[in-house]
């Protein structure tokens, strides 16, 4: 298989030319000048490395929220077809326990969607309070639970979130940093010192940094503080330019260097959701027009924007050049996870793990080692229609 464009980011610059793609890898890389005849023709689109998401609990419809639907296996396909149809490749389903199985036993099949990669576990633990927040109870730490945890995710689960200042977390952090599971500053209260030694103690990741954490004062750096200017803490952030002001974001970008952020979504099942009013437990919420979930008085509910959008953010309104974005959006996580050999990064002999967009950042195609896991042309019924029956609001 043979992929032409005009416009290839590779990992050392951008080329037109021809990928040649064997044995789910890119195998060579030909100029414009040869001659080929035989290819697939995407000269005036643009071919990044395929996106890797590492926080996303759900999106066109599908969640991994809980297991109340009766085929925990189907849902999760539909999921990941859906994440494919928004540029990415690789991805670590962020999920309840209940769905851990359920995950272990689909990431070694050949799925018509995103690759998965790891277990993210955003909790159990955690303070959810932060800025301007109250206090609510939280679970206890149990040690069985998570190592139970653990042994249901055989071997996939990558990262776990937590709050630090809950009481038995750092017994957490040293059993799961010793199982090479990577450990996130996550839903805390803690101030600047309090997290300067939660990272002391061995996490090493800020769960989509600046919300739901304390911000910065002028007499109180906060949490937001201790991870911008912690030089071992590698940052997740949302770009849709909602969660976080884009004034923000370029000042959070000025302080802590590109190869330390890693682009998320943080997308939940009304991600992709068409404009209206849905049921939400026990709050009505409005998708306006622009594709947000807002409540009734305006605040926003959720993720409900890919990756890539937040790239079309960063690049239109931030101004950054795109060759640094998509660092961001696929090489930095990949580096950090240890998947940098062979993902995050267009190069010959990395995986064929590439997202075919327009200049207006939609989404033509998506390849996950190789195979075509996401075409717009023939992959057109992608939302979860059951969604509508459970949520919509007539």
């Amino acid at each position: 298989m043979i992929l032409k464009s005009n416009y290839i980011y590779f990992e050392d610059g951008v080329k037109e030319g021809y990928l040649e793609i064997k044995d789910k890898k890119i195998a060579n890389y030909y100029s414009s000048e040869t001659e080929i005849n035989d290819y697939i023709d995407y000269t005036n689109y643009i071919l990044i490395p395929g996106i890797f998401d590492t926080h996303n609990h759900g999106t066109m419809g599908y969640t991994l929220f809980n297991n109340s639907y009766e085929d925990p296996e189907s849902e999760l396909k539909g999921y990941l077809k859906g994440c494919a149809a928004s540029g990415v490749a690789n991805v670590f389903p962020t999920a309840d326990f209940s769905m851990f199985k359920s995950i272990a036993k689909i990431a070694k099949q050949d799925i018509d969607g995103s690759k998965i990669l790891g277990i993210h576990s955003e909790g159990p633990y955690l303070n959810r309070v932060g800025e301007k927040g109250v206090d609510v109870p939280h679970p206890e730490i149990d040690m069985n639970h998570v190592k139970e945890m653990v042994k249901e995710a055989d071997g996939l689960l990558k990262l776990f979130a937590i709050a630090p200042e809950i009481e038995g977390s750092q017994e957490v952090v040293d059993y799961l940093t010793k199982q090479g599971v990577k450990v996130a500053f996550a839903h805390s209260n803690c101030n600047y010192e309090e997290a300067m030694e939660a990272f002391k103690g061995g996490i090493s990741v800020a769960t989509h940094t600046a919300n739901v954490m304390s911000g910065i004062h002028h007499r109180n750096m906060g949490g937001l503080g201790a991870c911008l200017l912690n030089p071992k803490v590698n940052c997740e952030v949302i770009c849709d330019g909602m969660h976080i002001n884009p004034v923000m974001l370029d000042v959070m970008f000025k302080v802590k260097e590109e190869s330390k952020w890693m682009m998320i979504s943080d997308s939940t099942p009304s991600a992709g959701a068409p404009e209206g009013c849905y049921k939400m437990g026990d709050f009505e919420v409005t998708i306006n027009s622009e594709g947000f979930c807002l409540s009734e008085t305006g605040r926003l509910m959720g993720s409900t924007k890919s990756v890539l959008y937040g790239m079309s953010v960063l690049v239109k309104k931030l101004k950054m050049p795109l060759e640094e974005v998509i660092r961001m959006a696929s090489l930095n996580p990949c580096n950090f996870y240890g998947f940098g050999d062979t993902k995050g990064s267009i190069k010959i002999g990395k995986d064929c793990d590439i997202a075919v967009i327009s200049n207006d950042f939609e989404v033509i195609a998506t390849y996950s080692e190789g195979r075509k896991v996401f075409d717009k042309d023939t992959d057109d019924c992608i939302f979860n229609q059951s969604f509508f029956q459970k949520y919509k609001v007539s």
